[in-house]
């Protein structure tokens, strides 16, 4: 009795290259520096995101840490969607792009969602009623348009709606 021994690819090639692929490409999230200007002159959304990360000692603006507490708060929830991509991919039932496309899509809802449930210091009073201030280098006198919200981070919404996800080549 003569025994055969056929090999059959059960798309084995094709999850080795997709798994090759996934450790290519990675998902940047952020707000890109050719966002739109907020008004012409000023500063790009992105380095106002920045700003407001950070603080401003000569503005006296508080830091706003709008993309530490989205990093905070979502370590487990990245990890996990991670996990369930690389398990999809090894399945051979999701693509290494479709499942970065998904992960930074996730990525880019969770910081938005942060301006409305992050933890902030409340604006000023002046930040938030309007009002006379002095500028603190020429000493003139200016006034200043109030918000009307003490929420940190919310007023037009522009800063936020100009989050974006993309997937890149490292």
């Amino acid at each position: 009795m003569d025994v055969k021994f056929e090999s059959k690819d059960m798309g084995k090639a094709k999850i080795e290259r997709e798994l090759r692929a996934a450790r290519k490409l990675v998902a940047l999230v952020g707000i890109p520096s050719d966002a739109e200007e907020p008004e012409k002159g000023n500063l790009n959304l992105a380095s106002i995101g920045l700003i407001l990360e950070k603080g401003s000692d000569v503005n006296h603006l508080k830091a706003r840490p709008w993309m530490q507490q989205t990093r905070i708060r979502n370590e487990k929830k990245v990890l996990n969607l991670s996990k369930k991509y690389l398990k999809a991919i090894s399945n051979g039932t999701m693509s290494a792009l479709e499942a970065i496309k998904k992960l930074g899509a996730a990525y880019e809802g969770a910081m938005k969602e942060i301006f409305t449930k992050g933890v902030f210091e409340k604006n000023a009073d002046i930040t938030v009623d309007g009002g006379w201030m002095r500028n603190h280098v020429s000493g003139k006198f200016f006034y200043v348009e109030g918000k009307k919200s003490s929420r940190p981070l919310i007023n037009t919404g522009l800063l936020r709606q100009s989050i974006k996800h993309k997937v890149a080549k490292v």
